[in-house]
């Protein structure tokens, strides 16, 4: 392509600037902005004006009228234009493709903490087993007990709660990369770990504090057991998670 073919016979007659003073013509292949309009700009071979491309918002750089092969491989892929108009704005960083669907270890050893929370939480809190003579007999409070309530001040549904936030994001981390979504599944996994200590605390001291006939034996249930040790692990998982990010 000669200098007619893309409009341009002169650098210094349609205003581009070339960058070694007017008339003079540059030494570096590449593109040069025109005086008139930031918008458009020729390439220069190294010999000749071989292209010119105009910016537009919808599709970036477009290459006008014909010319070399390597002319329109210097356009960027519209992964890597510009973030605005501009068309001396820096560069986007390439997006990432999406993956749709995915899950690792640490969302699912997420997903099963607040799993393991939830279903402790209407488990087993307090459990009372002895014998009446040659009956044994059992009995159990489980976390949304309103004894528990009367007990302890709280109750299970708080942990319920913090476990059923965790499976939310758990599952929206399936489809997203957002590093937020890992910051608040660690917050959510540290208050409920919070919540689920102060409960066994609580829990222990006032079983220590019941005195108990011979008979009968009052011992931690089951489901406070699984609900501290599914907020410990859930909070150490959010943790690991955060730092690979």
């Amino acid at each position: 392509m000669d200098e007619e073919d893309v409009g341009i016979s002169d650098p210094s007659s349609s205003g581009l600037d070339t960058g070694r003073g007017a008339g003079a013509s540059p030494k570096a292949p590449g593109w040069y902005a025109s005086r008139s309009n930031p918008n458009d700009q020729t390439y220069w071979d190294g010999q000749n004006w071989a292209g010119r491309r105009r910016w537009t918002t919808d599709d970036g750089w477009v290459v006008v009228g014909d010319a070399p092969n390597e002319v329109h491989e210097s356009v960027p892929p519209m992964d890597r234009q510009r973030l605005s108009a501009n068309p001396y704005a820096p560069m986007a960083p390439a997006k990432r493709t999406a993956t749709g669907f995915t899950i690792n270890v640490g969302v699912l050893l997420l997903l099963v903490s607040g799993i393991a929370l939830m279903y402790g939480s209407v488990g087993s809190w307090v459990h009372v087993h002895g014998s009446v003579g040659v009956a044994d007999f059992g009995v159990s409070f489980n976390g949304i007990d309103p004894g528990i309530s009367a007990l302890i001040g709280t109750n299970g549904w708080v942990t319920f709660i913090g476990g059923t936030l965790l499976v939310i994001f758990a599952c929206i981390e399936m489809t997203s990369e957002e590093s937020q979504l890992a910051v608040v599944a660690m917050i959510i996994a540290a208050v409920t770990t919070v919540f689920a200590t102060y409960d066994m605390v609580r829990v222990v001291q006032k079983i220590s504090q019941v005195p108990s006939p011979a008979s009968a034996n009052v011992s931690v249930g089951w489901g406070l057991i699984c609900v501290l040790s599914a907020a410990v692990f859930a909070t150490l998982i959010a943790i690991v998670k955060l730092l690979q990010q």
